[in-house]
């Protein structure tokens, strides 16, 4: 009986010994982002980043914020880019990357710390390394995997300065699609009628037929459609003050300002973002009820 007792607590205890053995001592979140973001500084050969307080992220600020002081409350338009720094992610489209709701409500916790804390005043521009845990944490986002740990650049524009902004993008943008020949409008619209048309006048209270095609200034398509009929009063403010200048059968093509499309926000189904300049073309078909 003594020999059975003292066998059974020698198999525990080599039990033990080799359970203990085999513990493995797996890194926290914060220590894999850390590891991640120190390879990514030294490999791209990065200096000039600084710590902010004990949240893992670093930051530079490439262009301090000379307008007012921002909020979490307040409505901020933000112009980003941003890549994983495993590169297995990347987008750099400025004109699609627009955000311009409150700033509080940025869906990226250290961006928005970034943008409030550190960079403080409108204007400004900040470059942030993000720790994964205040990106997209463990679980990613659609391509992006998860914890990765991201790069962005982030422009707080002042909404002061957004028409002067917006014409300048669209500026550029007629100058690298070699658009000349336009006229532009009180309300900061460039046209340019291709055929006046000699059918019916169109008024705000027309109802027209169109064939258009609608872009953002990336090239990319968000809208078009053949034989399509809307009451022009229904329509984004640029079509009711550019479709009276030509008649049925006419066709114009416009690029409008945000204000004069869709606005801070953009679309609500987000195909257009916001504080959006817009490439419209359209020919008028058929026109009902003008004047």
């Amino acid at each position: 009986m003594r020999l059975s007792f003292h066998k059974n607590l020698l198999i525990l205890a080599l039990s033990a010994s080799v359970l203990t053995s085999c513990t493995k001592e797996y890194e926290s979140v914060e220590q894999l982002d850390d590891r991640n973001i120190q390879a990514y500084l030294k490999q791209s050969n990065l200096s000039g980043f600084q710590a902010y307080a004990n949240t893992g992220m670093y930051y530079q600020i490439t262009k301090p914020g000379t307008g007012s002081a921002m909020e979490y409350s307040d409505q901020v338009p933000l112009v980003f880019s941003f890549k994983a720094i495993d590169n297995s992610y990347a987008t750099a489209d400025t004109i699609a990357n627009h955000y311009a709701n409150y700033l509080g409500y940025f869906s990226l916790e250290g961006v928005r710390t970034g943008v409030k804390e550190i960079l403080k005043n409108r204007g400004g521009e900040i470059r942030l390394i993000v720790p994964s845990r205040s990106a997209y944490g463990r679980n990613g986002s659609g391509p992006i995997p998860g914890n990765t740990s991201i790069d962005v650049t982030v422009k707080a524009l002042d909404i002061a300065g957004l028409p002067a902004y917006e014409d300048a993008m669209i500026t550029k943008y007629m100058q690298a699609n070699s658009l000349t020949g336009f006229t532009k409008s009180n309300k900061g619209i460039y046209y340019k009628i291709t055929t006046t048309g000699t059918g019916s006048n169109i008024a705000v209270d027309s109802t027209v037929t169109v064939n258009f095609t609608g872009k953002l200034l990336n090239g990319s398509t968000f809208d078009s459609a053949t034989g399509y009929s809307s009451p022009l009063a229904f329509l984004v403010p640029a079509w009711q003050q550019i479709l009276p200048l030509i008649k049925q059968g006419g066709s114009v093509r416009f690029i409008t300002p945000s204000p004069q499309g869709y606005g801070l926000k953009g679309s609500s189904d987000g195909t257009i973002p916001g504080f959006s300049p817009l490439d419209f073309e359209v020919s008028v078909t058929d026109v009902i009820g003008s004047n």
